[in-house]
């Protein structure tokens, strides 16, 4: 119990403190402390937690396929995709690259236009790299096997002195070189990120089925969603810029009296506001020769922009301000020792 409970509680609690009162304290010691030191803990912590995580996902996958529960089948992709990006990543480079030199100055024009076609680059540019015979060239083209590199060697050894060599540990896993690179790098541009936007992609049906849902008219906090959604919709295409800002005008002024009709109780009396109000609309249109532009508040791109800077903006602000202050007391929770849920309690 004591190493499970009290032991870890009074390290969280401790390294809290120093943490929070070392913004406080002139000392250079918890200063170095709360900048580096700290800082790099919580990096090697988490490299062991995605370490962890990773195994994790293994074990599940895993189980899932022994059992062969629903989608089992999927999850054979998945074991299969992260020992390729396992192998990829630690144990293959995938990425040789290869060195000409000494090449025979009679040689040098037959030799730029072959490397000119291997590589995409232009022969000039590669003629005046290779025109001195002491000069140790370097192919603008990852290789991702050793026998793709050994194939075209040999072609170049007809015209120079030729070297392979793998590229550095880490360096693989971000090397490309026009539409080349290494297997990791492949792997990225050509499985990652296709899935990735597949992902999204679908995603954009789930976000339309939300917000149809989101935006039926229930209250009128729905129906001010469903306002703003359309307006910022319209504004955000070209369309938009083409509605007239006074037709909108109506709209809006059709949409007060829509409001306003519960609480007056002679209907003449809204039916006046709405038509006077759409007429001084209407009377706008004509006089600047029915300019969509006019009057700017109401132009749908003008609308959409101020939507996203004012109520949008105090809205995430908002939402920031409240997830600060619930860090603050989560955080003051953990440190006095009310909250133990990382030690596996309730």
């Amino acid at each position: 119990m004591l190493m499970k409970r009290q032991i870890p509680l009074l390290i969280v609690i401790v390294v809290g403190l120093i943490t929070l009162f070392g913004h406080f304290i002139a000392n250079e010691g918890v200063q170095n402390f709360v900048d580096n030191d700290s800082t790099q803990w919580y990096d090697i912590i988490a490299s062991f937690a995605i370490f962890l995580g990773g195994l994790n996902l293994l074990k599940l996958q895993l189980l899932k396929i022994y059992k062969k529960q629903k989608n089992w089948q999927y999850s054979i992709l998945a074991v299969v995709g992260f020992f390729f990006a396992i192998t990829v990543g630690f144990f293959f480079r995938g990425a040789n690259t290869i060195s000409v030199t000494g090449i025979n100055a009679e040689k040098v024009e037959q030799a730029a236009e072959m490397i000119a076609e291997e590589t995409g680059e232009s022969t000039s540019s590669i003629l005046s790299s290779i025109s001195d015979p002491s000069a140790d060239y370097e192919l603008q083209k990852i290789y991702k096997t050793h026998g793709g590199a050994e194939d075209f060697s040999q072609k170049l050894e007809a015209y120079g002195e030729t070297q392979i060599e793998p590229i550095e540990w880490g360096a693989h896993l971000s090397a490309t070189r026009g539409e080349t690179g290494s297997l990791f790098n492949w792997m990225f541009v050509y499985i990652f990120t296709p899935l990735s936007a597949t992902m999204f992609a679908l995603l954009a049906f789930f976000v339309a089925s939300a917000s149809y849902r989101a935006f039926r008219i229930r209250n009128f906090e729905a129906t001010l969603l469903l306002v703003a959604g359309i307006i910022l919709m319209l504004g955000r295409v070209p369309i938009g810029e083409y509605i007239p800002a006074w037709l909108i005008g109506v709209f809006f002024v059709m949409g007060l009296g829509a409001l306003l009709a519960p609480f007056i109780k002679n209907r003449k009396i809204t039916l006046g506001i709405v038509a006077i109000g759409s007429l001084i609309f209407l009377i706008i249109g004509f006089t600047n020769g029915w300019n969509p532009a006019i009057p700017g508040f109401f132009h749908l791109p003008v609308m959409q922009e101020w939507i996203f800077q004012v109520p949008t903006t105090a809205g995430a602000r908002a939402i920031m301000i409240g997830i600060g202050l619930g860090i603050v007391g989560t955080s003051f929770r953990i440190i006095i020792g009310i909250e133990r849920s990382f030690l596996g309690e309730q």
